[in-house]
C-alpha cells in the first residue's frame, strides 16, 4: 500500500483488517459513525466522508444497513458516488433549520431547501437499490383536508407549509452524471431536478409520491443538454418528466425519455409553460405507459422559447384522472406578458399514440404566435365518454388552459381534435372508438376539480354523450391535409370535420 493511502485510511479511522475497507475508495456509512435509527442526525458524518473522497481523487460513500439515515442537505463533489443499498434509506429531516440553504434565484416550488445537491461537479453518481425518502408531509399544512381516518382526501389538493424541502435532489451545472435503480419517495415539492447539466443518465429509477402532494414534479430538466431518461417508473401529483428553461438558464437540447411508466395528476410527458423563456430542441418521446393523467403529452409556450424537432412515438395512454378537461395531447402557444418576442412550436411529429380519454386533443395558438408543421400520424383513441367543455371553462384558472381573449371558441369546441390557428397541420390515420351507452364504472369519479383552481365538480353521468364530436373541428388552419378514411363523427348528423376559415385539405 502506497504511503498517501496509508494516511487517507489512518485520516477517517479506517485502515483495519476488515474486508470491506479493503478497498481504497469506499466507504461504509456505518463503519465511518452514521447510524440508521432515523433519529440521529447523520449530515455531518455523511459530508465529511464524501468530503473526504473529493479530496482523495473521488470514490464511493456506500448507506450500507438496513434502517434509516437521516440526514440534512448533502453536497455531492466531483467523483464521488452515494450508493444506498437496498434496505437502507436516506430520510430527509423533518426541520428545515437541518438544510444549508442555496442563494440562486427561487420561486414557491424550486426552494433553497434541498436533501441532496450537487453544484458544477463532474462524474458524479446516485445509485442502488434503496430508498430517498423526501419526508415530505413535514412539509405539508396542518389544515389540509383530511377524513375521519386523517387520511388526505382525494381528490383534493394538499397545501404545503411557506418552507419546503423541493427539489429534493438538486443537480446545478453538473457534468457527466448518473442516476440509478433508486426510489425516490415523499418529495416535500419536485423530486428531481437538473439544472444546465450535460452528459446526464437516469435510469431504472422509481419516484412515488401521493397523487395530490404539492407540486411534486417527479423528473424536472432546466436546460441543459445530452440527457437520457430510461426504464423508469414515476407516480407523482404535479409534472412527470418536464423540459423548462428560465431567463438565467441555457435552452434545452438533445433530451431522450424512453421505456417509462407514468402516471399523474398533471402532465406525463411535458415541455415548457411559464418556464418557457429559452429554446428547446431535437427532444425525443418514446414507448412509455400513461395512466390516469390529466394530459398525456403538453406543449407550452408563454415565455418567447421556441420548440422544434421534437418526436414523440409509441405512447399508451389514458386521461382517468379525477379532474374536467382532460385532454389526450395539448399544443399551446401564448406571447409573453412584456415586450419579448413571442415562441414557436414547430416541426413536431407525433405517431403511435393510443390513448382512452374522454377529451380531445388540443391545438392552440394565440393571434402572433406560431405553430406549423404538426403531424400526427396512426392516432388511435377510445372515448369513454365524450365531456361537454363547456360548463367548466368559465373561470377556469389553469395557466394551461387558453385563454378566451386568445382562443374564444376553440377553448370550447369538441371534436377528437380541436385546433385553431395553425400552420401546416398533417392527420393520418386517426381512429375513434365512440362512447358507448354506459360509462365504465372506474371512469365514474364522484367528485371532480379543477386543474389549478380549487372547485370541485360532482357529477351525475347520466349520459355518456355530454357532447357530439366531429373528428375535427378546425379554424384558421392553413396548409396541411386530413388522409382519416375510416375515422367518422360521433354522430351520423355531425359533420365529420368542420373547418372554419381554413384551407385544409380532406383527402378522399
Amino acid at each position: 500500500m502506497w504511503k498517501w493511502e496509508i494516511a487517507f485510511f489512518s485520516a477517517i479511522g479506517l485502515l483495519s483488517c476488515n474486508p470491506k475497507t479493503e478497498s481504497l475508495k469506499i466507504l461504509y456509512a456505518t463503519e465511518i459513525g452514521a447510524v440508521a435509527d432515523g433519529r440521529t442526525l447523520n449530515t455531518n458524518i455523511l459530508q465529511k466522508a464524501i468530503d473526504q473522497l473529493a479530496a482523495f481523487g473521488g470514490g464511493k460513500l456506500i448507506l450500507d444497513a438496513p434502517g434509516q439515515f437521516l440526514s440534512g442537505t448533502l453536497f455531492l463533489k466531483n467523483n464521488v458516488a452515494l450508493q444506498i443499498q437496498a434496505g437502507a434509506t436516506l430520510l430527509g429531516s423533518p426541520s428545515i433549520e437541518d438544510y444549508t440553504p442555496l442563494t440562486q434565484g427561487h420561486n414557491a416550488d424550486r426552494q433553497p431547501y434541498h436533501l441532496i445537491v450537487a453544484q458544477e461537479a463532474e462524474n458524479i453518481s446516485i445509485i442502488g437499490e434503496g430508498i430517498i425518502d423526501g419526508n415530505g408531509k413535514h412539509f405539508w399544512r396542518e389544515d389540509n383536508e383530511k377524513d375521519a381516518q386523517g387520511n388526505f382526501v382525494e381528490p383534493r389538493w394538499i397545501m404545503p407549509k411557506d418552507k419546503k424541502v423541493s427539489p429534493l435532489i438538486e443537480l446545478v451545472r453538473c457534468k457527466n452524471v448518473f442516476i440509478e435503480n433508486i426510489t425516490v419517495k415523499t418529495g416535500g415539492g419536485w423530486n428531481i431536478h437538473l439544472h444546465d447539466c450535460q452528459r446526464v443518465k437516469i435510469t431504472g429509477v422509481r419516484i412515488d409520491n401521493s397523487l395530490f402532494s404539492p407540486n411534486s414534479d417527479g423528473i424536472d430538466i432546466t436546460g441543459g443538454n445530452d440527457i437520457t431518461i430510461s426504464d423508469c417508473y414515476i407516480r407523482t401529483c404535479d409534472d412527470g418528466i418536464c423540459l423548462k428553461t428560465l431567463t438565467e438558464s441555457q435552452p434545452c437540447r438533445r433530451v431522450t425519455v424512453t421505456n417509462c411508466i407514468i402516471q399523474t395528476s398533471c402532465v406525463a410527458l411535458k415541455l415548457g409553460c411559464n418556464e418557457s423563456f429559452k429554446d428547446i430542441s431535437d427532444i425525443a418521446f418514446s414507448n412509455c405507459v400513461i395512466d390516469k393523467s390529466s394530459r398525456a403529452i403538453g406543449l407550452y409556450t408563454k415565455e418567447g422559447g421556441n420548440y422544434e424537432n421534437i418526436s414523440i412515438n409509441n405512447i399508451v395512454a389514458n386521461t382517468n384522472a379525477p379532474f374536467v378537461l382532460n385532454r389526450p395531447i395539448q399544443i399551446m402557444a401564448e406571447k409573453p406578458k412584456d415586450n419579448r418576442l413571442p415562441g414557436s412550436v414547430r416541426n413536431i411529429q407525433i405517431s403511435n399514440f393510443q390513448c382512452k380519454t374522454q377529451g380531445r386533443i388540443l391545438l392552440t395558438a394565440q393571434e402572433g404566435t406560431l405553430i406549423e408543421n404538426i403531424s400526427f400520424r396512426d392516432i388511435m383513441l377510445e372515448y369513454a365518454y365524450q365531456e361537454n367543455p363547456i360548463p367548466y371553462i368559465e373561470g377556469i384558472k389553469s395557466n394551461q388552459y387558453p385563454k378566451a381573449e386568445h382562443n374564444l371558441e376553440a377553448r370550447g369546441a369538441t371534436g377528437a381534435i380541436v385546433a385553431e390557428n395553425i400552420r401546416n397541420l398533417v392527420v393520418e390515420n386517426i381512429l375513434i372508438t365512440w362512447a358507448k351507452d354506459t360509462i365504465p364504472a372506474d371512469w365514474k369519479h364522484p367528485e371532480r376539480i379543477e386543474n389549478g383552481g380549487k372547485r370541485i365538480f360532482r357529477l351525475s353521468y347520466e349520459s355518456s354523450r355530454e357532447a357530439d364530436y366531429p373528428v375535427i373541428w378546425a379554424k384558421n388552419v392553413h396548409g396541411g391535409y386530413i388522409r382519416a378514411f375510416l375515422a367518422k363523427a360521433s354522430a351520423s348528423h355531425v359533420t365529420p370535420f368542420v373547418l372554419k376559415n381554413s384551407t385544409l385539405s380532406v383527402l378522399k
